[in-house]
């Protein structure tokens, strides 16, 4: 499989992961840090599911390195700026102005530049 394949594969996990973190927490609300609150997000489904999605995102991410060097993968992390952001603005209703628009196609040009420099 294409070492791309991987990246594209890590970078959704680790975005929809967040993105479940998020919603859990949602439910939980802002609190004081303590047990009871502790014992809400261990036992909360979707923090688990987030915490399952960004740990399987770790094994692509893994096996992207076994396979390209760290100053081609890395960067793909920044595309998981992008996907959270669009998953916020479309599915949690979240705002963003013009600044988070242009840095996030920024974001973007900067990876399909690295994927055509290989």
């Amino acid at each position: 499989m294409n070492v791309i394949l991987y990246i594209i594969a890590g970078v959704l996990l680790a975005a929809f992961g967040q993105f479940f973190l998020k919603i859990g927490m949602m439910q939980i609300g802002s609190g004081q840090l303590n047990i009871n609150t502790v014992i809400l997000i261990l036992t909360n489904r979707f923090i688990e599911l987030g915490i399952f999605l960004y740990g399987l995102s770790t094994v692509f991410w893994l096996i992207s390195l076994s396979k390209k060097d760290l100053s081609y993968v890395y960067p793909f992390i920044a595309g998981t700026y992008i996907l959270v952001l669009s998953l916020s603005y479309l599915i949690l209703n979240e705002h963003f102005g013009v600044y988070k628009l242009a840095g996030a196609g920024i974001i973007l040009i900067g990876l399909l530049l690295i994927i055509k420099g290989g």
